[in-house]
């Protein structure tokens, strides 16, 4: 478990250096461990991106937006365009899920009627403490629960 927002972004990252380490095997230079990493992290940022984003997602399966990763060169001022993720289409395929940082908040609509300030604040300190603790939220959000977002709105518990 992380202990901070930045540590748990750390950890993060581990999970891309262990991939790109898999990837290319045993015995490789660091240099090119180094680059294939950073190409392992965009791919996995447009991936999140596709993943937990459905106007996104809709927008790319419609044909009406692209895409594509690149890294930017500080030495030279050029970027390095690498396409589409691999698995871009395998990310288009899946259906909808929530970011991990949201799953398990309570999912207020417009047909609840209003939060008490004290527990709106308590909901905001929480959110809060898990954040700079690095802490997900574990849950589950329904298809129920979505579809009643559609149908009757959003009423977030703070304006």
């Amino acid at each position: 478990s992380a202990g901070s927002a930045l540590e748990g972004l750390l950890i993060g990252l581990s999970d891309v250096a262990e991939q790109a380490d898999q990837e290319l095997g045993p015995g490789v230079e660091e240099s090119k461990l180094i680059s294939h990493t950073v190409r392992v992290n965009v791919f996995r940022s447009i991936e999140f991106l596709l993943t937990y984003s459905e106007p996104l997602r809709a927008l790319v399966k419609s044909g009406n937006l692209e895409i594509q990763g690149g890294i930017y060169h500080l030495e030279t001022g050029r970027v390095e365009f690498l396409g589409h993720a691999p698995t871009q289409a395998e990310v288009l395929a899946s259906d909808f899920t929530l970011p991990p940082s949201v799953k398990g908040l309570p999912v207020r609509t417009t047909t609840d009627g209003p939060m008490p300030s004290m527990e709106a604040l308590q909901i905001l300190k929480d959110g809060n403490k898990r954040f700079v603790t690095g802490e997900a939220l574990a849950g589950n959000v329904t298809n129920g629960m979505r579809k009643a977002l559609v149908k009757e709105g959003q009423a977030p518990h703070t304006a």
